[in-house]
C-alpha cells in the first residue's frame, strides 16, 4: 500500500506543480503502449495515410515479421496495469517473447534489424557461431516463455514432433482425399483422413483364437449387440497401400479459356468460376448470366467435347450443380487416381462412424470422400458393363462389412451365378450359408429370407418394437443381426425364374427394412425385362456405372448420364433423399487383398456352421402363393395336369396356360415331367402330345371345362 502513497511532482510550464499516483502514471503509459500497438496491427488490416507510413516503417524493420511486433508490445503494456493483486501477465512471459522474436527476426534476416543482427553475429562468430547464438537464444526465450525446465522442455519438443509425425502419416495414408480443390476463387475442400485405434471385441461360440497386430492396424467399431466377447477384427494391414499417382486434368487454364470461348460463339455468357479436380474427372464450374436457359447449354455437349477434345469423346454437363448456383462441366482426365479401399476405411467420416453397415462410396469430383448407409437406403440397385466396377464395389461392401462388424451384427446370404466373383468368401463366419450358384437355390433363399421376415416382424410384435434397432435395445431378447443379401448377376435369375424371382424381390424390398434385411441388386444387363418396373418402384438407392447406351441409363437412374462415364469405378449415385445423382470414384479392392481377409477370418474362425435351411425351401412362392414344387420334385400342379389330360385325351403347354392359368416357362416344364413318366408322347412339332399310360390317373379335382367361346 505503501507504493500508492508515491507521488511524482512534476513540474510544468503552466502549472506551479501536479502530483500524480505512481499507479496513474504507470496506467497512462500502458494505455499509450497498448494505444501503439493497435494502431500497428490496425495498419495490416486497414488503410490510411499515417496507417500507410506505420506499416512502411514496421515492414522495414522487421520485414515480414514486423506482425508479431504488436503482440510484444500488448505483452509489455500489461505489465503497467498489473498489481500485487492482479498479474495479467507474468514477466517471464513478456521477456521469453522479446527473446523468441529477437532470434527470429535474426535467423531470418527480415527487415534492416534482421539483417543487422544476423550480419554482425557473423561477421564477429562466423556462419556457424551466429546460428549457436540465435538458436540458444531461441531456446532460452522458449524456456521463459513456458517457465519449464530443459529436461521439460525437450520432452514436450519430442511429443510435438511425434505428433507431427503422426499427422504426416494420416495425411500420407487418407492423403490425397483430403485434397483442396483446385479453384479459380481460391475455395478449399478440405477433408482429413484419420487412423483409428483397434479393438479387440468378443465374439461367443466362436473360440477366443486372437492374432496379435498393432493397434494403429485396427478399426474401432462398437459392435451393436453387446454379448460380443473375443473378436478382433481384421487390421489394416492386410490392405495394401496403393501408391498414389496425382490425376493429370492437363492444362486447366487453356480448357478454361476454351469453354469461355466455346460458350461465347454460341451467344451464352459464362465464366469458369471454379475448378474442382477429381481423382477421375475435373470439373469446371460455370457462372452464367442472368437469363441464359439451362437448355441451350445442355445441348452443347457434343460441341464442347470437339472443341475440348475430351480424352473419351464426351464430356457431362450438370445443370445445375446441386445447391449452387453453378453449372458444372465435367470432362474426363488423361491420368485418373486410383481410390483404394484402405484410404476410404480410414479416411473422413467412415471411420469415425460406428454403424457396421456404413459403407465407402468413393471421391466425388472434388476428391471429398463419400459414404453411405445399407440401413437408410435401404435396398440398391447396382447396373453397368462388363468391366465398369460392380463386381468391385461389391467385394469392396463386404470387406467394409468384414472390417466393421462381428457375425452377431451383420449376417451375409452370397448370390453368385456367375461362380467365380463370390465363392472366395466360402467359410468366413459372416455367411448365413455358402455362396448360392445354383438357380433353385436361389429361390429357396429368397423364399427363406421373406420367412425370416415375417418371423421377425412376430418378435417385434411380441415386445412392441417397431425395428431392428429399438428390439435390439430390449432387454432378457436374444439379438438378431442384421441380414445382406446380395446377388451379383440379376439377369440370370431373371431368366430362370422371372415371375418368382420378382415376386420374393419386390416382397422383401417392400416390406423388409424394418427387419434388418437389406438387398443388394447387381446386373450388367439393365434392360425393363431385368430390372421390372415393381423391383425399381421398391428399390430407391440406385447406383449405375457405365452403360451402353441413354435407354439403359433412364432405366437404372431414370435419367441420362451414366452412357457418358469413363469405366473403371467411375459411377452415378442416386440416393433416396435426392433428385439428382452424384459422380463419384469407387474404391478399389484386389483380388489378393480379399484373400487375405478371408484367409484372416478362417484362419480366426476354422470351423463354421451354416443355417442348412436358407437352401433347403420350396423353390419358391407361385402366383397363388401356394408352393410350385412338391416333395417329390414334381411341379405342384403336375397331378391337375395329369387329369386334364385324361379328360381331354391330348395336352399341350398352352392348353395348360389357360386352364391353370400360369406362365408358359412352368406350363412347358410340367409337359415335359409328363413326358418323362411316359404319359404323354414326344413332342411332334406344333402338334398337341398323344396320351401314352394312364397308369398315374389321380383322384384330385377335375379340372373345370374351358368355356366356349
Amino acid at each position: 500500500m505503501a507504493r500508492h502513497k508515491k507521488f511524482l511532482n512534476l513540474k510544468l510550464p503552466f502549472v506551479k506543480k501536479i502530483k500524480i499516483n505512481r499507479g496513474t502514471f504507470a496506467t497512462i503509459i500502458g494505455l499509450f503502449f497498448a494505444a501503439v500497438a493497435l494502431i500497428c496491427f490496425i495498419s495490416f488490416i486497414q488503410t490510411g495515410e499515417v496507417l500507410i507510413v506505420i506499416n512502411s516503417f514496421l515492414r522495414a524493420k522487421f520485414g515480414f515479421l514486423s506482425i508479431l511486433f504488436p503482440v510484444v508490445l500488448l505483452l509489455t503494456a500489461s505489465h503497467f496495469f498489473s498489481s500485487k493483486k492482479l498479474k495479467i501477465v507474468k514477466p517471464h512471459v513478456t521477456v521469453g517473447s522479446y527473446l523468441i522474436f529477437l532470434a527470429l527476426v535474426g535467423f531470418l534476416g527480415t527487415g534492416q534489424l534482421g539483417f543487422l543482427i544476423k550480419s554482425n553475429l557473423t561477421i564477429d562468430f562466423s556462419a556457424f557461431g551466429a546460428f549457436i547464438i540465435l538458436f540458444i537464444t531461441l531456446t532460452v526465450g522458449v524456456i521463459l516463455f513456458f517457465n519449464t525446465s530443459l529436461d521439460v522442455f525437450i520432452l514436450m519438443m519430442l511429443e510435438l514432433l511425434k505428433k507431427v509425425v503422426i499427422f504426416a502419416r494420416e495425411m500420407f495414408v487418407s492423403g490425397k482425399g483430403a485434397k483442396k480443390s483446385d479453384k479459380v476463387d481460391n475455395k478449399a475442400v478440405p477433408s482429413k483422413g484419420e487412423f483409428i485405434t483397434g479393438q479387440t471385441l468378443p465374439v461367443p461360440q466362436m473360440g477366443s483364437h486372437r492374432l496379435s497386430q498393432s493397434k494403429t492396424d485396427q478399426i474401432n467399431i462398437r459392435p451393436i449387440s453387446g454379448d460380443a466377447k473375443n473378436w478382433t477384427f481384421p487390421p489394416l494391414s492386410l490392405l495394401e497401400d496403393v501408391r498414389e499417382q496425382e490425376p493429370d486434368a492437363g492444362d486447366v487454364a487453356k480448357n478454361s479459356d476454351t469453354i469461355e470461348r466455346t460458350l461465347d460463339s454460341f451467344g451464352i455468357r459464362a465464366r469458369v468460376a471454379e475448378i474442382n479436380k477429381g481423382p477421375t474427372v475435373t470439373q469446371y464450374a460455370l457462372e452464367i448470366v442472368m437469363g441464359t436457359k439451362l437448355s441451350k447449354i445442355t445441348a452443347l455437349s457434343n460441341d464442347l467435347a470437339l472443341a475440348l477434345a475430351a480424352p473419351t469423346g464426351q464430356v457431362r454437363i450438370e445443370a445445375p450443380i446441386p445447391g449452387r448456383s453453378l453449372v458444372g462441366i465435367e470432362i474426363p482426365n488423361i491420368k485418373s487416381e486410383v481410390v483404394s479401399l484402405k484410404r476410404m476405411l480410414t479416411a473422413g467420416e467412415l471411420a469415425k462412424d460406428p454403424h457396421p453397415l456404413s459403407v465407402p462410396l468413393g471421391l466425388d469430383v472434388s476428391g471429398k470422400p463419400l459414404t453411405g448407409n445399407i440401413t437408410k437406403m435401404p435396398h440398391v440397385l447396382i447396373a453397368g458393363t462388363t468391366g465398369s466396377g460392380k463386381s468391385v464395389i461389391l467385394n469392396a461392401w463386404i470387406c467394409s462389412f468384414l472390417y466393421r462388424s462381428t457375425p452377431q451384427d451383420v449376417r451375409l446370404i452370397l448370390i453368385d451365378p456367375k461362380r467365380v466373383e463370390l465363392t472366395q468368401y466360402n467359410g468366413i463366419p459372416h455367411l448365413l450359408t455358402e455362396v448360392i450358384v445354383e438357380p433353385d437355390k436361389i429361390l429357396s433363399a429368397l423364399k427363406w429370407t421373406v420367412g425370416e421376415m415375417e418371423n421377425r416382424y412376430k418378435l417385434f410384435a411380441k415386445v412392441g418394437a417397431r425395428n431392428i434397432e429399438s428390439y435390439n435395445q430390449q432387454k432378457n431378447v436374444e439379438k438378431v443381426p442384421f441380414i445382406i443379401f446380395i446377388i451379383d448377376e440379376l439377369a440370370d435369375l431373371m431368366i430362370y425364374a422371372p415371375g418368382e424371382a420378382e415376386e420374393n424381390i419386390t416382397r422383401i424390398a417392400q416390406m423388409a427394412r424394418a427387419t434388418g434385411i437389406h438387398l443388394i441388386l447387381a446386373t450388367q444387363r439393365p434392360s425393363v425385362d431385368v430390372i421390372t418396373g415393381l423391383m425399381k418402384a421398391n428399390i430407391p438407392a440406385r447406383i449405375a456405372f457405365n452403360v451402353p447406351s441413354l435407354i439403359d441409363s433412364r432405366v437404372v437412374l431414370d435419367m441420362p448420364g451414366a452412357e457418358k462415364l469413363v469405366g473403371k469405378g467411375d459411377m452415378l449415385y442416386l440416393p433416396p433423399d435426392q433428385a439428382k445423382p452424384r459422380r463419384i470414384q469407387g474404391p478399389f479392392i484386389n483380388e489378393h487383398e480379399v484373400k487375405s481377409i478371408v484367409d484372416f477370418l478362417k484362419q480366426k474362425v476354422p470351423y463354421v456352421e451354416y443355417t442348412e435351411e436358407v437352401t433347403e425351401q420350396a423353390r419358391s412362392i407361385g402366383s397363388s402363393g401356394g408352393k410350385s414344387i412338391s416333395s417329390d420334385g414334381k411341379d405342384s400342379f403336375f397331378h391337375q395336369a395329369v387329369d386334364l389330360a385324361y379328360q381331354s385325351g391330348k395336352i399341350s403347354a398352352s392348353l395348360l396356360q389357360r386352364r391353370l392359368s400360369i406362365g408358359y416357362a412352368r406350363a412347358a416344364r410340367i409337359v415335359d415331367q409328363l413326358e418323362a413318366e411316359g404319359i404323354v408322347s414326344p413332342a411332334q412339332g406344333s402338334k398337341p402330345r398323344e396320351i401314352i399310360s394312364r397308369s398315374t390317373a389321380t383322384s384330385y379335382e377335375p379340372i373345370p371345362e374351358e368355356p366356349q367361346g
